[in-house]
């Protein structure tokens, strides 16, 4: 994994970590701390500069150890950052959580959303997800070469 990129909070905190696997096409973003909704949409304004230019086909998305309530960045994710990611070439997106995470009913209205736009799935660690998203990018990479 090639680390591309990072977002830090006006303090200078880390909110998240841009990794590339070239080979398989995905994209991993590791978010970091306390999260609000401005943070979430400057994060998924700045992954869509990665999504542009390397087209991954899988995102694996990892909010493990994270906090927040990021809901006013709902609409934002649905209008823009899909369609963007879409149309840069995303096809599956893994999306990691705390297993005794609360799914906010707005979370889930938007896992819904971006499942209708890609194949999505929820884990609760990086292995399983990260095999099942190099399975499946890598088989959508190849179908697409």
């Amino acid at each position: 994994m090639e680390l591309v990129y990072h977002v830090d909070d006006a303090r200078g905190l880390r909110v998240a970590d841009f990794g590339f696997f070239a080979a398989e096409r995905v994209l991993y973003v590791r978010w970091h701390g306390h999260l609000t909704a401005d943070e979430v949409v400057r994060v998924a304004e700045a992954s869509l500069a990665w999504h542009e230019q390397l087209h991954p086909v899988g995102l694996l998305n990892d909010k493990r150890g994270t906090s927040g309530d990021w809901g006013e960045a709902m609409s934002w994710i649905e209008y823009e950052w899909i369609p963007r990611a879409k149309a840069a070439g995303l096809t599956c997106f893994a999306y990691v959580i705390n297993a005794d995470m609360m799914v906010s009913f707005e979370n889930a209205a938007l896992i819904n959303k971006i499942r209708e736009a890609v194949d999505l799935r929820t884990f609760y660690s990086v292995g399983p997800a990260w095999k099942w998203l190099r399975q499946h990018a890598f088989r959508r990479a190849g179908a697409a070469a």
